[in-house]
């Protein structure tokens, strides 16, 4: 199942704050970190092609 745009910017907030706790351990820290990148590439996709079909819209 796809995620949605909002489930995605809810995942990124969330590993946003286990990021910022201090008590989180370093290797759980990387493994977010690049969990938050692929989510943020996802949601910048997501975004291009809701910008497309919205341009699509208006030229119709």
């Amino acid at each position: 199942m796809t995620e949605t745009y909002e489930e995605m910017v809810l995942r990124l907030r969330t590993i946003a704050r286990k990021l910022e706790d201090p008590d989180t351990p370093l290797d759980e820290s990387i493994r977010l970190y690049k969990d938050g990148i692929d989510l943020i590439n996802k949601c910048e996709e997501f975004l291009s092609k809701a910008e497309l079909r919205i341009l699509e819209v208006g030229e119709e």
